[in-house]
């Protein structure tokens, strides 16, 4: 192996594992970009082709730096940030001529490791960093001492990090945390949630195929029932012809303080979306910290979600002592506008209404019409044009939840009832292993709330007089819990299940030892907060740093802690041999004057002890020899046992 050799292929194995966490959220121009030029190195190797000049490297340089500026604008971000870093690890092994350049193309390395973080704290990033960090500070190792043996290195750089694991779970613990982190810095990644701002027809079911996790619920008491899994998260409450939207200026209402029966406090860890809309179960009755809780019952965050959240919720699930008892007040006009729009579907709903006088009746009306004519439940409805109602309603009569809630809401608007869609997520999926729910992309539905003088806003689900198994069965093919579903789950679903607990409990740990949690860490361990917490954090610094070092100290220099050189070993053992026959090595021979003595007294070793002086020799003076040089020289000092007297 030659020396170019040596030294890059060491790099640029280091450079491809610290990338790889990165590229399913960086560009694909830049993945590209890295695996070029990185690949043109090894291909290198091989060839002999020519490394880019310094001109050539300063247009790569600027190129992508322009691609970059192209690709994020002048956001920063931590995409932005990735993105840079790979930019210049792709182009940095191509002035790996000098150690010095080696060394900072390494160091490079270890940053790119560390902006993992930004992407995930989970358990598995958490121990691919550990193995990050062991395949580049062997790299590290490696070309500093090129022409040593590959398991020896890997041996000190194992023993390297179990000296470091002590101290980084010493300052993990004990190093000053800010309340509100060092920088806002967003999760890499585009975040999903499901809805945007307006619900059209095909919207949600777009959402289908979407495995991606949106939140998990973890519940103080006993779970809801599985009708009971609605969670809400956005209120429309206009129709324009073809889409669905919000109101403009949504009100902010003070928590509803109520007490007795159907009150579920819970607990929800949100995936990062990069909007302000909060989820919580239908209906929440109070804003955590940092929320706002409007007059849809919508829980609406301050800043929006850009790093995974998490906030304490508490709703109210109607029951039955509810109802004959109004929740809640009409806060809002008709919906629908546009009176031009979708013109046989608002006949259909003045013939619906004909003979019904009372809502209750207008209502199963509707419902009766999608369950008598043929209408189904299906993920890949087709698509409508300029008059969505007319054609869903009275032609393609195939949709999904959008489709059922969106018509539902519309023909009860037309009859002068009011009524809305929500929109949020359905079922849940049970953890056995953690007791907690999680609830995907794929889950997303839309609903109606009817508003009536004795009730309020009530909910009715049109999806379930057309699809009833969707209250039990998820759009992936999963089920809501129950005794008899979660016993028929796989043995690899079960492993899924309990690699996921094991992973939330971590990040529960992990991302939730915050500033609070320290500061009552070290109340408990007697450290007071009469100094002032900085005095106690850099006092508990410093001693931490002192014994630390102490005992790194006592372990690198105890006696017999250092391994001996095999090659020295060797030949001392030979030298041993040697004095036992009466041929002891003077302290002022070298190892050719011992070798002509050897010689002189004992003609008969003289060819083997040539042999192996010869190879010592090679192996301790020479700037190069074969990489198995020493094995040979080793097995050749087992092999020498010379006689007391030569042989006749």
């Amino acid at each position: 192996m030659n020396r170019d050799t040596r030294h890059a292929l060491p790099i640029i194995f280091a450079l491809v594992v610290a990338i790889a966490p990165h590229t399913p959220g960086l560009p694909a121009w830049i993945i590209v970009w890295c695996f070029f030029m990185w690949g043109y190195m090894l291909v290198r190797l091989k060839t002999g082709w020519p490394l880019p000049g310094a001109i050539l490297r300063h247009i790569l340089a600027v190129a992508g730096i322009t691609g970059l500026l192209v690709t994020f604008s002048v956001r920063i971000e931590a995409d932005a940030f990735v993105g840079l870093m790979a930019v210049m690890a792709a182009i940095k092994p191509f002035e790996m001529a000098t150690h010095r350049h080696r060394m900072i193309t390494l160091l490079l390395t270890y940053f790119i490791i560390i902006t993992s973080l930004f992407r995930s704290e989970s358990l598995w990033i958490i121990l691919y960093l550990f193995f990050s960090v062991f395949v580049t500070t062997a790299a590290l190792i490696r070309i500093n001492r090129p022409e040593g043996r590959l398991m020896p290195s890997v041996f000190l750089t194992a023993r390297i990090l179990a000296q470091a694991i002590p101290l980084m779970v010493l300052l993990f613990l004990v190093f000053p945390r800010l309340q509100h982190g060092l920088f806002s810095m967003e999760t890499p990644g585009t975040g999903r949630s499901g809805f945007s701002e307006k619900l059209g027809f095909g919207s949600i079911s777009r959402m289908t195929l979407d495995q991606s996790l949106a939140f998990r619920v973890a519940f103080d008491g006993a779970l809801p029932p599985p009708d009971a899994l609605y969670w809400r998260g956005v209120v429309f409450e206009r129709f324009d012809g073809t889409q669905w939207l919000p109101t403009d200026n949504p009100v902010e209402i003070s928590s509803v303080q109520e007490n007795g029966p159907g009150l579920v406090p819970h607990t929800i860890t949100l995936e990062p979306h990069k909007s302000r809309r909060l989820f919580a179960l239908d209906r929440p009755v109070a804003a955590p910290p940092g929320a706002e809780l409007t007059a849809g019952h919508i829980l609406v965050s301050r800043q929006r979600v850009t790093r995974k959240k998490t906030y304490q919720a508490v709703s109210r699930i109607r029951t039955t002592a509810d109802d004959n008892r109004k929740t809640d007040t009409l806060s809002s006009d008709l919906v629908f506008t546009q009176p031009n729009n979708n013109p046989k579907a608002r006949l259909l709903a003045r013939s619906l209404a004909e003979g019904t006088a009372d809502a209750h009746g207008k209502i199963q009306q509707i419902l009766a019409y999608f369950t008598e004519n043929d209408f189904t439940y299906t993920l890949t409805p087709p698509r409508l044009g300029d008059h969505p109602m007319d054609e869903f309603l009275l032609e393609t009569r195939q949709g999904y939840c959008e489709h059922y809630a969106g018509a539902l809401a519309f023909l009860l608007n037309v009859q002068e009832i009011p009524a809305r869609v929500v929109g949020g997520y359905l079922g849940g999926e049970l953890n056995p292993y953690g007791n907690y729910l999680s609830i995907r992309q794929s889950f997303a539905h839309a609903w109606v709330e009817v508003y009536t003088s004795d009730r309020g806003w009530v909910r009715i689900d049109p999806t379930l007089a057309v699809a009833p198994d969707r209250l039990e069965q998820n759009p992936d093919g999963s089920f809501s819990y129950s005794g008899t579903t979660r016993d028929a789950i796989s043995v690899f679903k079960k492993m899924g299940f309990l690699l996921e607990a094991v992973n939330l409990a971590w990040e529960a740990w992990f991302t939730g030892y915050s500033f609070s949690e320290q500061k009552a860490l070290l109340q408990r361990l007697g450290f007071g907060t009469s100094w002032g917490t900085g005095t106690v954090f850099f006092l508990l610094l410093t001693l931490s740093v002192m014994v630390v070092a102490v005992f790194f100290w006592m372990f690198l220099h105890r006696s017999g802690v250092t391994k001996k050189d095999p090659v020295t070993a060797g030949y001392a053992l030979f030298c041993k041999r040697l004095a036992r026959i009466g041929l002891a090595r003077s302290p002022d021979q070298g190892p050719m004057a011992f070798l002509l003595t050897v010689q002189e007294k004992r003609p008969d070793l003289g060819p083997e002890a040539a042999a192996i002086t010869d190879m010592y020799i090679r192996i301790r003076f020479h700037r190069t020899c074969p990489d198995n040089l020493t094995k040979q020289f080793i097995d050749q000092i087992k092999q020498f046992t010379p006689a007391r007297q030569a042989e006749q």
